[in-house]
C-alpha cells in the first residue's frame, strides 16, 4: 500500500483519487476548493504542503503550467517524495519544473474520467518512471517515452491529431450542407468511412472534456517557440474554431 498525495481533485483528479483509493492505495487529496476533495472519499489535506508530508507520491491534476509550479512550490515536497505530473501543459513548463524535483516523472493522459475509473487510461510516462510504475499500472497502460518533457509532447501531439480531426469533419459537414447534400446522407457515409472513428467521438452527445480545456492544450502548441508554430500550418486556424464552439456552449462540468 502506497501513502499518495493527489493535488487538484476536478474531474479528472477526483477520478484519479477515487480509482487509487479503489485499488488499496492511501490517499490523501487537496483541491483549491475543499468540498471537491472531500467529494473523492480520500483523507483531505487544507494546504498542498499537508497533502505531500508524508506522501510516498505525489500526484498533480491542475489546470495549466503556472498552477502546477505554484502547488508543487507550496507542497514543498522532500527530494525522496516521487512527484508525477499528469495535467497537459507545454514540454518547456514541464522540463522547467523537473528541474527542480529530483525524483520527478512526466505522466500525462489520453483517456477521460471513464477510462479512469476502468484503470484503462494510455500513460505517456517519461523521467524516473521506473519509480511510481507500481502506481501508475492501476490507472492504466504505462508507456515509457523518454526523458521528461516527453510525456507532455506526445500528449500535444495526441491532442493535436484528434482536435484537428473534428474540425476536420465539421467543415466537411458544412461542405455537404452547402453543396446540397442531406446532411443524415453526409453523417451516415462520414461515419461508414476511413474516419468513422474519428466521426463518431465529434457525434457523441457526451461530454468528457471542456472545450475550453482544448482550446488550451492546442495553444499550448505554440509555447515552445516559433520553430514548432510555424511547421504546423494546420493548426493556425484551429483553435480559433474551438474557441468560438467554446463561447457556444459554455462550460463543461
Amino acid at each position: 500500500m502506497t501513502e499518495i498525495a493527489v493535488l487538484g481533485t476536478g474531474r479528472m483528479g477526483g477520478a484519479i483519487a477515487r480509482r487509487l483509493l479503489a485499488t488499496g492505495h492511501r490517499v490523501t487529496a487537496w483541491n483549491r476548493t475543499g468540498d471537491r476533495a472531500a467529494a473523492t472519499g480520500a483523507a483531505v489535506a487544507d494546504s498542498p504542503a499537508a497533502a505531500a508530508a508524508r506522501a510516498d507520491v505525489v500526484i498533480t491534476m491542475l489546470t495549466d503550467g503556472p498552477a502546477v509550479a505554484e502547488v508543487l512550490t507550496a507542497a514543498a515536497v522532500p527530494p525522496e517524495t516521487v512527484v508525477v505530473q499528469m495535467s497537459t501543459i507545454a514540454p518547456r513548463e514541464t522540463r522547467a519544473i523537473a528541474a527542480g524535483i529530483p525524483l520527478f516523472v512526466d505522466a500525462p493522459v489520453a483517456g477521460s474520467v471513464d477510462a479512469v475509473a476502468a484503470g484503462t487510461l494510455t500513460i505517456f510516462a517519461a523521467g524516473a518512471v521506473e519509480r511510481a510504475g507500481g502506481v501508475l499500472q492501476n490507472l492504466g497502460e504505462v508507456r515509457n517515452v523518454g526523458e521528461a518533457g516527453a510525456g507532455s509532447a506526445v500528449k500535444l501531439m495526441q491532442n493535436t491529431a484528434m482536435l484537428t480531426a473534428l474540425a476536420g469533419l465539421r467543415e466537411s459537414l458544412a461542405l455537404a450542407g452547402a453543396l446540397g447534400i442531406d446532411r443524415d446522407l453526409a453523417a451516415g457515409l462520414l461515419a461508414a468511412g476511413p474516419l468513422a472513428t474519428a466521426y463518431r467521438r465529434a457525434a457523441s452527445t457526451t461530454a468528457d472534456f471542456p472545450v475550453a480545456l482544448a482550446v488550451k492544450d492546442l495553444r499550448l502548441t505554440g509555447f515552445d517557440g516559433p520553430v514548432v508554430s510555424a511547421t504546423l500550418a494546420a493548426l493556425e486556424a484551429v483553435p480559433d474554431q474551438h474557441a468560438d464552439l467554446a463561447a457556444l456552449v459554455g462550460p463543461v462540468r
